[in-house]
Formats: C-alpha cells, sequence, structure tokens
C-alpha cells in the first residue's frame, strides 16, 4: 500500500513538473526599521491571480512567470502596502530585500493569525496553533510566559498548577518536542517561577503543530513547539527593561556594522522575600544571543547561543529555627524538609540559508544542547511511638540526577519546481548522551550511561491542483539501539469547498525513540521530564487522524472544527514499585503499554474590530492499559479533561489603552484515591533510630476525578503620558513606558479550584487548591 502510494506521488510530480513553466521570481521582505525578516507577508502579481506568502524566513517564491514587465503588491496586515515593478528577461531573479514600513498600529497588540509559518506550510496543517510574543505577554495570567500561555489554546493542557509541563491531546509531556530555532531543547523549564526558560522579548513568534505534522519533524510522538528569536535591529539600537522586586527582563538589539545585527535579552530572578525571611537562596537566569549576518544576496548566516541556570534551595529547619526563636518554642525540632533543585541548559546553533537559484532554497544547520538537573527531595519527621514509647522517624528522600548531550547536522533543500509542485528532502544525524541516577530513601532505582546516535532521512512533495492541495511526505530513521530502520509515511490534505470552506486532512505514522520517566507519583511535583533512550524494546509509536473544516467569518478572523484519533499502539512507563531484588537492571522497570486519545475542538480566533484573540472548546477522552496495572484493564490517563473551554480576547479600548481578559472552565483531571497503605521499615544502626516509609496504594488507578476548574483573569496596559513611568523613561532617555497591571482569581468566592487531595484520617480527604485569594502584579516597561 505504501509502495502504491508512493508510485502515485511520483507519477503526479513528474506530470506537474512537465507543465510549462517560465521563470521564478523570489526574495525577502523585511521591516523598514529594524530589517528584520517579515513573516507572512503576501507577495501579489498584479492583474493575475499568482502569488505566494513569505515564509518563516520571511522568503517568497514565485514561479510560473514568462518573460515581461510585472507589478508585484505587497501587504502585510501591521505594514503599509508597497507595489514594486520588476522586469523578467531571459532568467529568474532574486530580487534586494523588501523593506514594508510597519503601520501605526495603537500598542502592537493585536493577536496576529493566518501568518506564515516557520515550522509548517499553515495551509494544510490542521493542527497549527501560532502566537505572537505581543500575544503572550497580552494574557493576564501567563506572566508572560510560553509555558503558560499555551496552555490556553484548545489541546493543551497542564500537568498540574505548579509545573510548567504541559500535554497536547491525551498525551505524555515527554512526548513534545521543543525546538528554539530548530535547536532541540530538553526541559526548558525555571523551576523558581514555574515558568519557561525563554524570554518573551526575544521572540519573534511561538508555533505549535498539536497533530499530524510533517516528516521533517520526529523523534516525539505527540506535538512540535517551535520557536523563532528576534533577529535584531540593522538601523540603531533598540531595547525594552522591565524592573521589578523580585526580577528584571532586558533586551537590546543593535548593528553591528553594515549587513549585521545582534540581539541580546537576559532575566534574572532574585528573590528577596524568601531569601532573607526564609534562608533560601533561589535564583535563576538566562541568556539569549542572536547574531545575524547577511553576506550577500544569497548567503544569510545566523548564529545563536542559549544559557540558563536554576538554583533552588530550601530547607525547612532553617525557617523553622527561625520561628522556635521568634516564637520561643521547640516544637518545630522534630521537623524537617528539604527541596533543592540545580538545573542547568545551554544550547548552540550556526544556520546557514542560501538561494541557490530562485526557486532552491537550502538551509543548513549544525546544533549543540546540553541539559543537568539534580533534583533532591528530604521529608523528616521525628515522633515518639504511642504504643511502645519508642522514638521513630518518618522519613522519606528522593535524589534524581539526569544529564543530556545532544549533538546533531541538518540540512532542507527546497525546491519550487512549478506553479503548482513544490518538493522537500532532507536529512539529520544526532549524537546523544544520557545519564540517570535515581535514589528513593537511598537506594538506587538505576544508574545508567547510554550514548546512541540517530540518522534519519525524510521528503515531502506538495501538489497544488486548485481545489485540491496534497502534500505526502515520508520519513525514515535508524537508531543506533536497534538494527532496523523504521518508515514514517504521512499524508495532508486540503480540498476547497464553497464559500472560502476548507476540509483539511492528516494522517501519519510517528515513532520516539526516547522515552519520559514519570516522577509524578514520587516526587512533590514534577518538572522534569527524565529522558531514558530504548535499547531492548521497540520505539513507542502512534498513529494521528485528523479531519476539519475551517471557513473565514467576521473580517479577519475563522472558525474552525477538528475531530482527531490517536491510536498509542505502544507507549511504555516506568514502575518504580519494582524492588531491585526482581529488577536486576534498569530496564527491567520499563513496561509496554497501549493507549488511545480522540476529541473535538471548535474554534473563533482573529480580529473583529477593536476585539481580538480566541474562543474554544474541547470534548475528549484519553486511557491507557498496561498488564502490570489493574490486569491490563483501560484507565483513564492523567491527564484527560473530558470537556475544556478557554477564552482569551483583548480590547483596543483607545489607542494607548487596552483590556485583555482570560477565562478557563475545565473538567477535573483523573486523580488516584488510596485506599491501603504499606509501610517500610528501616534501621539505621549508627543512630539506633528506625524509620517508617508508607507507600500508598489502590486496587483501581485513577478512580477518581477532581473538580472542575474555573479560573477569570483580567488584565490592563496603558501607555504613559506622565506620572513616575514616564517621568522614569524620560530619565533614562526612553521613549516609551507601558504600565503593566494584571489580576488573577477573580472568581475565588465563587469557586475553589482542587489541584490535590491529602487525608487527614482514614475516611476523610481534604482538597488543597491554588485560588483561595486573588494576586494582583504590576510594573512598568520601558522602550528605547
Amino acid at each position: 500500500m505504501i509502495r502504491r502510494w508512493l508510485i502515485i506521488i511520483l507519477l503526479l510530480s513528474c506530470a506537474t513538473a512537465q507543465a510549462v513553466t517560465k521563470y521564478t521570481v523570489s526574495g525577502h521582505v523585511v521591516d523598514g526599521q529594524s530589517k528584520e525578516t517579515i513573516i507572512g507577508v503576501n507577495v501579489i502579481v498584479h492583474d493575475i491571480y499568482m502569488g505566494a506568502a513569505t515564509d518563516g524566513n520571511g522568503y517568497f517564491r514565485i514561479t510560473g512567470l514568462p518573460a515581461g514587465t510585472y507589478v508585484l503588491d505587497i501587504s502585510h496586515i501591521a505594514y503599509e502596502m508597497k507595489h514594486v515593478t520588476i522586469v523578467i528577461r531571459d532568467k529568474g531573479m532574486v530580487l534586494e530585500d523588501i523593506a514594508l514600513q510597519p503601520k501605526p498600529v495603537a500598542l502592537n497588540e493585536i493577536v496576529v493569525t493566518g501568518e506564515r509559518s516557520e515550522v509548517a506550510n499553515q495551509d494544510v496543517e490542521p493542527g497549527l496553533r501560532q502566537l505572537s510574543a505581543n500575544a503572550i505577554r497580552s494574557i493576564p495570567a501567563s506572566g508572560k510566559d510560553v509555558f503558560r500561555a499555551v496552555k490556553y489554546l484548545p489541546g493543551i493542557e497542564g500537568v498540574d498548577p505548579i509545573s510548567p509541563l504541559y500535554s497536547v491531546r491525551g498525551s505524555d509531556p515527554g512526548e513534545n518536542l521543543i525546538l528554539l530555532d530548530g535547536v532541540t531543547i530538553y526541559n526548558p523549564y525555571h523551576f523558581v517561577t514555574s515558568s519557561g526558560i525563554f524570554n518573551t522579548y526575544a521572540m519573534k513568534n511561538v508555533e505549535m503543530l498539536v497533530g499530524g505534522y510533517g516528516a521533517e519533524y520526529g523523534g516525539r510522538n505527540s506535538s512540535v513547539m517551535y520557536i523563532t528569536t528576534r533577529e535584531g535591529n540593522s538601523e540603531k539600537l533598540h531595547g525594552e527593561i522591565e524592573p521589578s522586586l523580585t526580577y528584571t527582563n532586558m533586551v537590546l538589539d543593535f548593528p553591528v556594522g553594515k549587513d549585521m545585527t545582534m540581539m541580546i535579552s537576559s532575566r534574572v530572578y532574585y528573590d528577596l522575600i524568601t531569601r532573607f525571611l526564609m534562608y533560601s537562596p533561589s535564583y535563576f537566569y538566562d541568556t539569549n544571543i542572536a547574531l545575524n549576518w547577511k553576506i550577500n544576496r544569497q548567503n544569510r548566516l545566523s548564529v545563536r547561543y542559549f544559557y540558563s541556570r536554576d538554583l533552588y534551595d530550601f530547607q525547612a529547619s532553617n525557617y523553622f529555627s527561625y520561628l522556635g526563636a521568634t516564637f520561643d518554642t521547640d516544637i518545630f525540632d522534630d521537623y524537617d524538609f528539604l527541596i533543592k533543585n540545580d538545573w542547568r541548559n545551554q544550547a548552540a546553533t550556526a544556520i546557514l540559508k542560501t538561494v541557490l537559484t530562485p526557486n532552491i532554497y537550502l538551509k543548513t544547520q549544525v546544533s549543540g544542547s546540553f541539559f543537568s538537573s539534580k533534583n533532591s527531595l528530604l521529608l523528616d519527621f521525628n515522633y515518639t511511638d504511642d504504643a511502645s514509647d519508642d522514638k521513630a522517624k518518618l522519613y522519606y528522600s528522593t535524589d534524581i540526577r539526569n544529564k543530556i548531550r545532544d549533538l546533531s547536522a541538518k540540512s532542507t533543500l527546497n525546491m519550487t519546481l512549478n506553479a503548482a509542485n513544490t518538493l522537500m528532502i532532507g536529512a539529520e544525524a544526532i549524537d546523544y548522551d544520557f545519564s540517570n541516577d535515581i535514589l528513593i530513601n537511598h537506594l538506587s532505582e538505576g544508574k545508567t550511561s547510554r550514548r546512541p546516535h540517530l540518522l534519519a532521512g525524510f521528503a515531502e512533495d506538495q501538489l497544488n491542483f486548485g481545489w485540491l492541495t496534497l502534500r505526502g511526505g515520508y520519513r525514515f530513521s535508524k537508531f543506533s539501539f536497534l538494527n532496523k530502520w523504521y518508515r514514517e509515511p504521512r499524508v495532508n490534505a486540503v480540498i476547497n469547498l464553497w464559500n472560502d470552506v476548507k476540509l483539511k486532512a492528516a494522517w501519519g505514522n510517528y515513532y520516539q525513540y526516547i522515552m519520559s520517566i514519570n516522577s509524578q507519583e514520587y516526587e512533590l511535583s514534577q518538572f522534569v521530564e527524565y529522558y531514558y533512550p530504548l535499547r531492548a524494546q521497540q520505539p513507542s509509536a502512534s498513529t494521528h487522524y485528523i479531519v476539519g473544516i475551517e471557513r473565514p467569518v467576521l473580517g479577519q478572523s475563522k472558525l474552525s472544527v477538528n475531530f482527531y484519533y490517536k491510536n498509542i499502539s505502544r507507549v511504555y512507563t516506568y514502575d518504580y514499585n519494582i524492588s531491585q531484588l526482581e529488577a536486576m537492571q534498569f530496564s527491567d522497570k520499563i513496561k509496554a503499554g497501549t493507549g488511545k486519545s480522540y476529541g473535538m475542538e471548535l474554534m473563533w480566533q482573529g480580529t473583529w474590530r477593536t476585539f481580538s484573540g480566541w474562543m474554544s472548546y474541547g470534548l475528549s477522552k484519553s486511557t491507557r492499559s498496561y498488564p502490570h496495572i489493574m490486569n491490563g484493564r483501560e484507565f483513564l490517563f492523567d491527564y484527560d479533561r473530558t470537556h475544556a473551554l478557554k477564552v482569551m480576547i483583548n480590547h483596543q479600548i483607545l489607542p494607548t489603552l487596552s483590556y485583555s481578559g482570560t477565562l478557563r472552565l475545565m473538567s477535573g483531571v483523573p486523580k488516584t484515591i488510596e485506599t491501603t497503605t504499606r509501610s517500610y521499615f528501616y534501621y539505621d544502626p549508627l543512630t539506633n533510630e528506625h524509620a517508617i516509609y508508607p507507600v500508598s496504594y489502590s486496587k483501581t488507578k485513577n478512580n477518581a476525578r477532581l473538580p472542575y476548574i474555573l479560573e477569570l483573569d483580567f488584565g490592563l496596559k496603558k501607555r504613559l503620558r506622565k506620572g513616575f513611568g514616564a517621568e522614569l523613561a524620560e530619565f533614562l532617555g526612553a521613549k516609551e513606558s507601558y504600565l503593566n497591571f494584571s489580576i488573577n482569581n477573580l472568581l475565588f468566592f465563587l469557586h475553589r479550584n482542587v489541584w490535590y487531595y491529602i487525608s487527614i484520617d482514614e475516611d476523610k480527604l481534604y482538597g488543597l487548591g491554588t485560588n483561595y485569594i486573588p494576586t494582583i502584579s504590576t510594573g512598568y516597561t520601558i522602550k528605547f
């Protein structure tokens, strides 16, 4: 069946390649002020139904023009229209950069949708979601963080209110591929603030592929997040700074010579309150550096470097000593609680983009990504046994360490064969190094160090027949631990119906050679995905089926509905409950299972008059089945949500004032309510003490569901003309200053969101939430 499908695609490609093709015109479109490339610019040949839109590199190609004189109409929602006259004689043309002048858009807070994509062709992708950096900053509860912001999109759910991890359409968080300018970033999170390590002031665009994506991307079974950073200003120094009591956020972009730009962004978090009142030296910082060089009209070189560091050190004994001295009591002497996390994340890449001919585009990239983490948890409670009057203690500790090295090279060649046919081929090679060490109560659960490598090739052919657009893709890869090439065919199709209605569909096979160790039931809150390469096991696998309909409504907006089914034919979990006596090696604790996920997503997105944003409703179900859990019976997945209503609206009420609001009404996630406790006892001969380590059990996994979640948040952004913020901007020589204000948990008096349960006696559970009181944040943003 696959061979027959490939033959059909090849014949169609050859047939269209024989069509009469004249010449190709290509080039880049840039911002007239900063000279950054612009995504999603429409380039149309005047009086001819022919054109193209710039891709994620700001590059466009128009193929099939005979010799002659033409006028190009160049337009974008945020820029003034421009007309460029070209003359084609006897060959194709690569134009000089076309500069567009920005429109005076108030506050630049419009949520732009329908832009061209860096990661995929939006015309054939039913699962593409896009967010601009301004859209992220306009979400009140996001805290200007991309991982909090994407959880307001349909199909994307958080694992708990503290962790920044997210689940996409019923998949495990470890099945999400996160790319920063094409570099795989492992665990891009800050523990201290439960947020991401990416500075939104350094971002150009954020794109999510939530399923059915093309053959270029592999290694993950669920989704792709692609973050593009800014390129820098080639005209003058430009920047923004955001000071506050807990952190400082800064970005600078400036020219370096005639054809080179640089962007530097940095954030520093310094929680003075916890440092001095709780003796907790916690901080983080991250830095992003981008250098872009326009070598000539055909070649552009980009160099990126990223580094972040997290240190969180909370030891309750210090805090309890402070309380004991303050209140003159020793009741805290028998308690100790410790959390210590030390994370480092860095990445570097060089990207060469070359226009070989007007219709052939080559992109070559080499990169390195490095991550290390040390996560320690300790609970120590000394008490006296009422029955025996002996001293005892309740003791529990975890120490989990993880190191990752990822060195990769990738090359992609895009060819426009004619106006109806584009072909993309590419290859990549990755060299890995994974180290894992897990200790629970000082007993090793397994220590491993593995260095596999991956080779992969991919190809996609897109055919446009007017009423039908068909993209066939094929990916093949080999993991060094598995002596076999795995094939992943993928197909996307779009049928143009009546009244601009489009029917979109996608199907594809996906393999993942690296699993994530789920420690959610053993750590206080899982922040890190502990990746582990499969060796003796087959890769986890899933098949995506997606069909959807979309059409424009209310001006610059669209309405879409998507139905999806995900057949998870093989998935893995790590079983901590197997003792060292039962498992002789680390891999013995890895258990295979199956699952499925299906649902419907209805979404409106775009702009209408002075309003912009989106509204969505999702209906879904996700299940898993493992032989060692409930004898293989199916159970609800940990992050399953039956219903999810999400609204994000921005209102530009005045040129200098905008309001924003978000609403989330969602079903609670499944939880296991334990009905049995098994206790392990330990004896320390040096101190003559014994400790108890209780483990809770239940015959049924996820036998309850938490109550529904209701959240309403409000935000405001105002350009300042007078007052302290305006005076501070004037003192610093800045041109603009803004007041940012947000208030979250507005409905705290109406509903309490329960995220956890704790047992207070044998037959009662107490729910813990996060919205007991509203939270208010405010600050200034200064631009210069």
